[in-house]
């Protein structure tokens, strides 16, 4: 059984203006739909060689034997005496990964050295009264492929540090804050077919001197990572399922433009006029005023008025509603509206008359 689709009614105007929506609509969807099939091209970073480069220490605190303690080796974080000490063991490592393994030329060196300093505190800021460098170890021109692993212990007490403070106060005659410190820097350099990289390192503790009981503050394991990059143009493109978005869209705009061709309508006069009228009720409808019959209307002046707004002004200055008698099918007799005056009737018809002139007054005098 065929499908009978009924036809329907549309104005030239709304009829070309949606034509004109589902044109423009399809074009912005075969737009959307180019640029969804184009690949983007966009600047993106390559690694080609990226590392990771560590340094840290471990350490243990030997005791000389006594009564107090069960053991001579102490381990971290704990409190230690300093009348029973005697050495300071620290393990300090560092570590140099690349990646890829592409055969990568590596070097080290490293220095582990105690600096220990004076300074004078005024308003809150560290001056240097004094400073000495106390080399301990150091090794120069090592060599690694693709990766790099450095340990070095150093065995050492506090006397000596300790001797030099008060040997300074003694010269200086004075009495300025001191510390002392452990530091272990040094730096990695990789040579590879990418390019080179170097890093470098300085790992540092604080020695606590001049302390009966004493603890040390291990700082955090330093630890960095850094690569060599190349920019590169890359093909992105939007996921191909998104293009039934706007091929749907265009599907739908087709059909409807081939639906208002085929089954649309001009409307005839009487629907013309019944929609202009349905229009005008819309938007003036509390200034209108339906009745049965008109009498006694003065025809003898005559004022036919170009558009409905006209009417209405007229009716806001004399105060006086917009009046029509309606036909048998709910329509304007004659098509007219008309404002009744005492010396003159004001006319607006909803179809255009030859009946009267516009906007001039015709009377018999």
């Amino acid at each position: 059984m065929a499908i009978k689709i009924k036809k329907f009614t549309i104005t030239r105007s709304k009829k070309w203006s949606s034509l004109s929506a589902a044109i423009i609509i399809i074009g912005v969807s075969i737009f959307s739909t180019i640029k969804i099939l184009t690949p983007v091209k966009e600047e993106e970073e390559i690694a080609l060689y990226t590392y990771t480069m560590k340094a840290g220490c471990n350490y243990e605190v030997s005791l000389i034997e006594n009564e107090i303690y069960d053991r001579t080796v102490m381990g971290e974080n704990l409190v230690y005496p300093k009348s029973i000490f005697d050495k300071l063991k620290v393990n300090f490592y560092a570590e140099f990964i690349g990646y890829p393994a592409v055969n990568s030329d590596i070097r080290a060196e490293y220095i582990i050295e105690a600096k220990v300093r004076g300074f004078h505190t005024i308003n809150g800021e560290k001056r240097i009264v004094y400073e000495e460098t106390f080399p301990i170890t150091s090794k120069l021109g090592m060599k690694f492929t693709d990766q790099a692993f450095i340990s070095e212990e150093v065995s050492l007490d506090f006397n000596q540090y300790e001797s030099f403070i008060n040997e300074v106060k003694s010269i200086l005659q004075a009495d300025p804050e001191s510390e002392t410190e452990l530091v272990f820097r040094g730096r990695f350099e990789s040579k590879t077919k990418y390019g080179n990289k170097e890093e470098e390192f300085a790992y540092s503790m604080a020695l606590p001197i001049f302390q009966s009981l004493f603890s040390i503050d291990k700082p955090a394991d330093i630890e960095k990572t850094g690569s060599i990059t190349e920019t590169s143009l890359i093909e992105k493109s939007i996921d191909r399922f998104i293009i039934i978005v706007p091929g749907t869209i265009i599907l739908v705009m087709l059909l409807l433009i081939i639906y208002i061709l085929m089954f649309s309508t001009m409307p005839s006069e009487k629907e013309i006029l019944l929609l202009r009228f349905k229009a005008i009720m819309r938007k003036h409808g509390s200034r209108i005023v339906r009745v049965n019959r008109s009498t006694n209307i003065s025809m003898d002046r005559v004022l036919e008025i170009k558009d409905i707004e006209g009417m209405v002004k007229i009716s806001d200055q004399y105060n006086i509603p917009i009046f029509y008698k309606a036909d048998e099918g709910g329509l304007p007799e004659d098509n007219k509206f008309f404002i009744p005056g005492k010396d003159f009737c004001c006319i607006y018809y909803l179809a255009h008359s030859n009946k009267y002139s516009t906007f001039y007054y015709l009377s018999g005098n």
